[in-house]
């Protein structure tokens, strides 16, 4: 009776409890390579000590653990696998967004990646995996991409690009521009987290954005601090359209409608404001 019972009692724990090892990342053997024994953990509070410089804008998006593998070949060749785990596939979009390059060669490796020489990244869910290489001559492409795939498949892990992205009008919008900016956008606390892509269109260029509140409620909430902090005369907030001069980024056109909140900034042209308001409302209709 009382080991079924301390049984009972371990199955609840376990429940409560899981086992941390049950997703724990493996690093790939690759032929002709190997690994090194010690694989180098960083946690949030350690991470300063392998990115001082960018451990910040890592951390403010909500990073939660980084292991790093290296591999070395008898020709001295060497690679370095980098694996970033954020809170949310969200999160993980945001840090790769910031560092992409627009103008990369991209590949088709987990949700999106990118290669150039001596480097490959990419991102996989929750991870946004960074791979290096030094001394591969010739072959560094090669290798870079059988490391990212092996990588890739290692991880299983799906999805990275967030589908709200498909909210954001296509005439003008500048490939793989888009950009997750996780706290404090415009700089502003109660604006917090944003997506944004950049347009050019008829020699304009500019910039648009979407907030996603948690409900109609907190739409209003954003808005009206909005308004406080511009010191607009506005007092009646309504769902709709409002122009608002900020000190610090000139005109901004806003829409609110329910949890959305999009707009425009980096444009003077009002007219053309005003199409792509209508153009991101017809697009988000329906979500």
């Amino acid at each position: 009776m009382w080991g079924r019972t301390i049984g009972l009692i371990l199955g609840i724990l376990l429940c409560w409890f899981p086992d941390s090892g049950a997703n724990e990342l493996r690093f790939p053997e690759i032929a002709g390579w190997k690994r090194s024994a010690d694989i180098q953990t960083f946690t949030p509070q350690s991470l300063y000590e392998y990115i001082n410089g960018a451990a910040d804008l890592y951390l403010s998006c909500d990073f939660e653990e980084l292991q790093v593998a290296e591999y070395v070949n008898e020709r001295k060749a060497s690679v370095t696998v980098e694996a970033y785990r954020h809170r949310t596939p969200r999160d993980a979009f945001g840090i790769y967004s910031q560092e992409r390059l627009p103008e990369g060669d991209f590949i088709r490796i987990g949700a999106q990646g990118y290669i150039g020489r001596n480097f490959l990244n990419f991102l996989a869910g929750r991870y946004y995996v960074k791979i290096s290489s030094s001394n591969t001559g010739d072959e560094d492409r090669e290798v870079l991409l059988t490391y990212g795939k092996r990588m890739a498949e290692s991880l299983g892990e799906k999805g990275g690009i967030p589908t709200i992205l498909s909210s954001f009008p296509a005439e003008g919008k500048k490939v793989n521009s888009e950009k997750y900016i996780t706290r404090n956008f415009l700089g502003y606390p109660f604006l917090h987290s944003a997506y944004t892509a950049d347009y050019e269109l008829t020699g304009k260029r500019f910039k648009l954005f979407l907030l996603e509140a948690k409900d109609r409620n907190e739409g209003r909430v954003i808005v009206q601090a909005y308004i406080r902090q511009v010191k607009s005369l506005q007092k009646d907030v309504r769902e709709g359209r409002h122009t608002l001069s900020d000190p610090h980024h000139g005109i901004i056109d806003l829409y609110w409608k329910g949890a959305y909140i999009w707009g425009t900034f980096d444009l003077a042209d009002g007219d053309l404001r005003s199409e792509y308001l209508r153009l991101f409302e017809e697009r988000l209709r329906g979500k």
